[in-house]
Order: C-alpha cells, then sequence, then structure tokens
C-alpha cells in the first residue's frame, strides 16, 4: 500500500496534542501497510471478521485509547480515538469495529460497579474481550429508544429478560452486549456474557450493503441475575446517552478517512491517466468536483476538533459532534461521487476499492434524528412531527 496523499489535516488546539496525534498516525499507518485494500476487498467479499487485523491493533493497545489506565486503557482521549479510526479508513480498511470496541464500554465505565469495570474493562483494552455492540433498537419504533417493547421484569433476585432487537452488528462475534430494555423503572440496561446467552436466544443475520454482521435479536424469558444489570434501574437512557457525543464524533472521524481515501485515490489517477492526449486531472469535469469534496472534507474536519476539543475538555459537544457527524458524512458521500466522476466506469469495478468504500460510506449518510436534535437542541425550534 503507497503512502496516503499529504493532504493538509486541519490544525489541532496544542502543539503538544498535535505531536501526539501525529504519531499515532504514523503508527496506524504502520499496521494498516501489513493490511492491504486487497485484504479488506476479501474481507468484505467473504463477509468475514478481521480478525488478523484486530489483533495486531488490540496488541497495538488502541483498543484502549478510551479507558482509563486504571482499567488497562491508554486514556488519551477522543482525539487519540478519532485519528485511529480515520487512518484506518484512510488506508482503505474499515475501522467500525475499533470504533465500536473503542466507544461502546464508555457505557460501562460511567455506569458501571466497580467489579463490572475491573472484569471487564482490563480485557476490552487488548481485544481479549470484544465489547462490540449495544442491542437497542427495535422493530416498532426504530431509534426512538423512549418507547421500548422488550421488557425485563424481576423475579426475586433475578430478571427475566424478553426483548427483540433489530440491525444490530457484531453480536455473532461479541463476547459482551449492552442490552437496553423497559422495567417498571424505565429504560434499563444489561450486560449480557454472549457465550451464555447464545444458546438460549435466537440470532438471525440481515444482509446489508456493508460488511457489519448485522442481526435481528430474539430474548425469550431469559433470567440473568441482578449484577448483570449496568446502572440504576430506570438509567438505561442516561447511561448510553452519556456516550453519544464520543460516538458522533468518531463516526465523523470514519467518514473523513473514507472521504480522504477517495481523494487520496482520485488525485493519483487524475495525475496519471491520460485520454484524448492529456491527463484527465487537466479536464474541468475532473478539477472542480475533487476542489468541492476536498473543500468540504476540510470544513468537516475542522468542526470535528472543535467537537473533540469539547469533549476532552469534559464540556457540552452535542450540538458540535451532531454537526460534525453530519457534514463529514455529507462531505465524504460527495468524494465519493468525485471519486466516480475521475475514475468512470472503473469505480465500479472492485480492483480499484471505490465502490467497496462507496458502500462503506452509505451506513453514514443517515442523518435526520441529528438534524432534528440540531433543530430542537442548538437552534431551539420546536419538536418537530
Amino acid at each position: 500500500m503507497t503512502e496516503p496523499t499529504d493532504l493538509p489535516n486541519a490544525p489541532t488546539e496544542a502543539p503538544d496534542a498535535d505531536a501526539e496525534r501525529d504519531e499515532v498516525r504514523k503508527a496506524i499507518r504502520a499496521i494498516c501497510a501489513k493490511y492491504d485494500v486487497d485484504y479488506w476487498r476479501r474481507v468484505d467479499a467473504e463477509k468475514a471478521y478481521p480478525a488478523e487485523f484486530l489483533a495486531t491493533v488490540g496488541e497495538a493497545g488502541y483498543f484502549g485509547t478510551l479507558i482509563a489506565p486504571e482499567y488497562g486503557g491508554l486514556g488519551l482521549g477522543a482525539g487519540v480515538a478519532s485519528v485511529v479510526v480515520e487512518e484506518i479508513n484512510r488506508a482503505g480498511g474499515d475501522a467500525a469495529i475499533v470504533n465500536a470496541q473503542m466507544a461502546i464500554c464508555g457505557t460501562l465505565e460511567r455506569a458501571g460497579t466497580e467489579e463490572q469495570k475491573q472484569r471487564y474493562l482490563p480485557k476490552v483494552a487488548t481485544g481479549e474481550c470484544k465489547f462490540l455492540t449495544v442491542a437497542a433498537t427495535e422493530p416498532d419504533s426504530g431509534a426512538d429508544m423512549s418507547h421500548l417493547n422488550s421488557t425485563a421484569r424481576r423475579d426475586g433476585d433475578d430478571w427475566i429478560l424478553d426483548a427483540q432487537k433489530v440491525l444490530i452488528s457484531l453480536a455473532e462475534v461479541a463476547d459482551v452486549m449492552i442490552l437496553l430494555v423497559k422495567t417498571s423503572e424505565g429504560a434499563t440496561t444489561f450486560l449480557l456474557e454472549m457465550a451464555e446467552v447464545r444458546g438460549r436466544c435466537e440470532i438471525r443475520p440481515i444482509d446489508l450493503i456493508a460488511n457489519r454482521m448485522t442481526t435481528t435479536l430474539f430474548i425469550d424469558g431469559l433470567r440473568v441475575p441482578d449484577s448483570a444489570r449496568l446502572g440504576p434501574p430506570g438509567g438505561g437512557l442516561k447511561g448510553l446517552m452519556g456516550g453519544f457525543s464520543v460516538r458522533r464524533a468518531l463516526a465523523a472521524s470514519e467518514s473523513i478517512g473514507n472521504g480522504r481515501f477517495f481523494l487520496d485515490r482520485s488525485l493519483e489517477h487524475a495525475k496519471t491517466r491520460r485520454t484524448f492526449d492529456r491527463l484527465i486531472g487537466s479536464n474541468q469535469g475532473v478539477q472542480y468536483p475533487l476542489a468541492q469534496a476536498y473543500g468540504r472534507l476540510e470544513a468537516a474536519d475542522l468542526m470535528r476538533w472543535d467537537a473533540v476539543r469539547l469533549i476532552d475538555a469534559k464540556k457540552d459537544a452535542g450540538g458540535r459532534s451532531a454537526l460534525a457527524k453530519v457534514l463529514a458524512s455529507e462531505a465524504a458521500w460527495e468524494a465519493a461521487r468525485a471519486a466516480l466522476t475521475t475514475f468512470g466506469g472503473w469505480g465500479l469495478a472492485g480492483e480499484y476499492h471505490i465502490e467497496r468504500k462507496l458502500r462503506d460510506a452509505t451506513v453514514f449518510v443517515f442523518n435526520n434524528m441529528l438534524n432534528s436534535y440540531v433543530a430542537e437542541r442548538v437552534l431551539g425550534l420546536p419538536k418537530a412531527f
């Protein structure tokens, strides 16, 4: 794999932060050099779990980027985490699993008991424990987590769980899952150890456009001890929502990585491909879409870093992270369109990797909920109907 084109990146707020993140960029690029675009093409074609790549990331400690050092993590913050996922996607990989492993355990770190943290977090940091998924979305309510049909009821010292969840990524490979259900006190989360649960529930694969190992999950009368409860009864939404800003910032970073992959590939092609006795990069029809895509990516990147700055300063980043995710996903989509313009029909051929990354980019462009969040929480508009 060739070194990514050195398009300038948006500045960060402190020179020492810049230096740390530059070191991380170099380290992730070195890892990605061992797992090139053809590796990811094979993984995608086989709808496989990229175990070798993830083992290498785990050995380097990056799964613990957001985990506090007292629990075996690096504690380097959202800025470093965003660089990790951006560089993986920029190199032509898929950082979705790395993103999930780094960020989902934040709910455990915020809401879990000390025993739960000590039990899981050190192993999450190394990748030994795959903490990859949250089962929240339901068939009838979609992303509206305030209206749940899945339930948990007390039975002595235990809980009985009944749930139907859809669009749950990585349930088939996760070691631990966070499950959101309704109790008499309100929405509540539970930690499920999947080795014990898989034989007592039903997991059905859903074939999606991108390789996310997505499933539907059915749980019928599953008994779990109270020690599996994560946070107080009724505190499930608060526990999950506390990590939304980080997840949005990392989704924005993945999109920026995807966008830069498209630009890197397109610029190389535009500067070397000749038709009608001239480089195609001299054609305005190629130049202008690339220039516009570059501008959108750089603007989204500035918003990403603004969101990260607020997150790492432990300030409210809800609005900024929402805007970062919206702008970055749309910028990556425009970069994908520019890449198709540059490559022409070859952009649809698997060997050029544009169509695969285009499919990855589609996962991020569903922004209606975030637009509603910005309209209501940032602009003060009434709730939309």
